[in-house]
């Protein structure tokens, strides 16, 4: 599964006063990095709600949930979703006494599935009559916990990357390391898209990665290099 890292550095230099209370001089750093990840385990949301469909005679008659159900299944069905990735999500309704002194039941279905090319076909081939919605809820990957070491580790390395660049731009050399925060990572920062455009897709494109960032504070101790080690 391909993944892109995007690595981000910020730094503060800090050369506490060798006098200043009982601190040891240090160099303290920011490092950061964004992961693009790939989602293979995508939530949806199907709503629909009972209808009254004409007849021929000039009267209505009223679709059942039951029936739309079967519809919306077999449609998942068709796009590869297991009946055992399907779930009830939500199921009643409240009565419109404006239009009619008879409920129409409405169910949610949740659905899950493993790429937007099975959300796509189910979008394209699923009967309009009697859906109300149809949303993606939640992305994620199975994968996750490896990606997040894999941001942690490169923020890291980002921190000690700049801490190295300002020691040696100021004629120090790092030592031990006092202290190490981290401060993320910042969780789905890709939008919750909701309604998706059955024709279009509108909307889709926004919701193909997860993205992660990942930021960490090292606080490094330095010594001066010894300059006898630069003797020509």
């Amino acid at each position: 599964m391909k993944t892109f890292v995007r690595l981000l550095a910020a730094a503060m230099f800090v050369l506490a006063p060798a006098a200043a209370a009982a601190l040891e001089p240090y160099i303290e750093v920011t490092g950061s990095a964004t992961v693009n990840i790939v989602p293979d385990r995508i939530t949806i949301e199907i709503g629909m709600e009972e209808y009254y469909k004409p007849s021929s005679k000039g009267d209505s008659t009223i679709v059942r949930l039951s029936e739309i159900e079967k519809g919306v299944r077999r449609t998942l069905k068709s796009a590869g979703v297991a009946d055992s990735l399907v779930v009830v999500a939500d199921m009643g309704n409240y009565r419109d006494r404006g239009v009619s002194d008879r409920i129409l039941m409405a169910k949610r279905l949740s659905a899950t599935v493993s790429d937007f090319a099975q959300i796509e076909h189910i979008s394209e081939s699923l009967d309009r009559r009697g859906i109300t919605s149809f949303n993606i809820t939640r992305i994620d990957n199975t994968d996750i916990e490896r990606y997040n070491r894999q941001g942690l580790k490169a923020a890291l390395d980002a921190a000690r990357d700049k801490a190295g660049f300002i020691a040696a731009n100021e004629g120090l050399s790092l030592a031990m390391i006092q202290e190490i925060v981290e401060n993320g990572p910042n969780y789905y920062e890709t939008p919750s898209f909701s309604n998706v455009a059955f024709d279009s897709g509108a909307g889709m494109e926004n919701m193909r990665r997860i993205v992660r960032r990942y930021s960490v504070r090292v606080r490094y101790s330095f010594e001066k290099k010894n300059t006898d080690d630069y003797t020509d």
